[in-house]
């Protein structure tokens, strides 16, 4: 059986290919590019393939891999972060022979990337587990277009490999971690975050676990910002709240009727009278919320929002303020158990709150208010990157022709030094990428919950005037 991987390569193309290569013998020094040349060189590092037998190349000759691969980016003019993919393939113990391993890898490259990009295979000997490491060109010879690199990529690399992996009558890993409900999931769970599913599949325990019918447990999904579709006619029944696309099956989640039943007759009232209810849910009461604190905060910035003139634009002149406030949810959230969101999109970003507090507090200290002030802020950050960057590459450059040992030291140091530079420049660059994506659904989330925080209070208010009147 054969599993399969892969991931972009950001800036160093060159150092996988020389693993695969050696390509100081075959590579001119004006085309280096270190990202690319690090990955080629780590696929065909001699040592692991047995010399050259198990070393090819799709849509470019191997011992020019690299420079093949460079010259296609500067025809298309194409210089992203993202220079390349590095994957593999990885076989039982002794299930294939090197050559059936390097045969298999060669054809999966075919129909996975084939057609468009150039191609280096490999088939490493060095351990137990025969495999395979894919370096793929990020930008197509054909088109000049780039690789997308989306979830069902990778699902499609997997499925390939297996259907060669039959085709050769050797075995494949059937129903994997990335296949079916959990591919969208993928990304977000290796980050250690959490989807809309998982916090629908809480939100869903810790309702079923006071109500004591359906209509009890719709009641309570309500109050905490969902809409329910339980229509005993209907065969599925599903749960969706406002942000979302789309509904969610919570029979998927393993919430099907019987299971609800279950857990209902486990909370039997003594009869279903008036009173019975009552003292029940003086007992186990829906959530009501007591504070209204987005609506309050937002306040400040009423007028912005109800003016923003398309997608993101009130975020613009606001991103300081949106995050403050953010913050201040994520406090209360931690100093009131009773404190709830009513949007379980704003409650998913709540577990991402180390992130969200790292994102204010770049804002802060670098005194940015506003997303063109962001904007300018993530410019310098890259200059000064791409200034140190070069500097550092012309002193590798030096140290490759250095014939010195003393001096050479000395440039090696020089280079150690500006990485340490590096380091935290493209830490806050990483930040500043965040707080740009987060800010519009920041946005969207807090007038989303000041819209329910309105509608809650004004049914809360009704009650009371109702109760009042009686």
């Amino acid at each position: 059986m054969a599993t399969t991987a892969f991931w972009p390569v950001y800036n160093h193309l060159k150092e996988t290919i020389d693993y695969a290569e050696n390509p100081d013998k075959t590579i001119e020094r004006k085309y280096v590019d270190e990202d690319l040349y690090k990955t080629l060189q780590y696929a065909e590092n001699s040592e692991k393939t047995d010399e050259t037998m198990y070393v090819s190349a799709i849509n470019c000759p191997k011992q020019k891999a690299y420079e093949y691969m460079m010259r296609t980016k500067r025809r298309f003019h194409e210089s992203g972060k993202i220079v390349g993919y590095h994957g593999y393939q990885s076989f039982a113990a002794g299930e294939v022979t090197p050559e059936e391993a390097h045969q298999i890898g060669i054809e999966t490259a075919k129909r996975m990337w084939g057609g468009q990009y150039e191609v280096v295979v490999t088939t490493h000997l060095n351990t137990g587990h025969l495999h395979n490491h894919f370096v793929a060109n990020s930008t197509s010879f054909v088109t000049g277009k780039k690789f997308r690199n989306q979830i069902k990529d990778h699902l499609r690399f997997r499925d390939i490999s297996d259907d060669v992996c039959l085709e050769h009558n050797k075995s494949v890993l059937k129903d994997a971690p990335f296949r079916g409900g959990e591919k969208g999931s993928y990304w977000v769970h290796k980050n250690g975050g959490k989807t809309h599913r998982d916090i629908l599949k809480e939100d869903m325990e810790n309702c079923l676990y006071e109500a004591y019918s359906v209509k009890d447990l719709i009641r309570r999904l309500n109050a905490i910002g969902y809409e329910c579709d339980f229509n005993p006619k209907h065969e599925h029944w599903t749960v969706r709240a406002a942000d979302w696309d789309r509904a969610v099956r919570i029979d998927k989640l393993g919430y099907t009727k019987d299971r609800l039943n279950k857990e209902f007759d486990g909370h039997k009232l003594w009869g279903h009278s008036f009173n019975a209810v009552g003292f029940y849910l003086l007992e186990h009461p829906i959530y009501k919320p007591k504070i209204y604190p987005v609506n309050k905060l937002l306040k400040d910035m009423e007028y912005e929002l109800d003016h923003a003139n398309g997608a993101g634009a009130a975020a613009a002149a606001l991103v300081a303020i949106l995050f403050l406030i953010m913050i201040t949810i994520i406090q209360l959230t931690r100093e009131q158990d009773d404190y709830k969101p009513r949007t379980p999109g704003l409650r998913k970003l709540i577990t991402e709150a180390p992130k969200i507090e790292q994102e204010y507090r770049l804002l802060i200290d670098n005194n940015i208010s506003s997303m063109q002030e962001l904007f300018d802020y993530h410019d310098s950050l890259e200059n000064q990157i791409k200034a140190l960057e070069a500097e550092r590459q012309k002193l590798r450059n030096k140290i490759r022709r250095c014939d010195n040992t003393e001096e050479e030291i000395q440039l090696k140091q020089q280079a150690k030094d500006i990485t340490k530079k590096l380091t935290p420049l493209r830490e806050q660059n990483r930040i500043t990428d965040r707080i740009e994506r987060r800010a519009p659904e920041l946005q969207r989330m807090l007038v989303l919950e000041r819209g329910l925080e309105l509608q809650a209070y004004t049914q809360q208010k009704n009650q009371r005037n109702y109760d009042r009147s009686r």
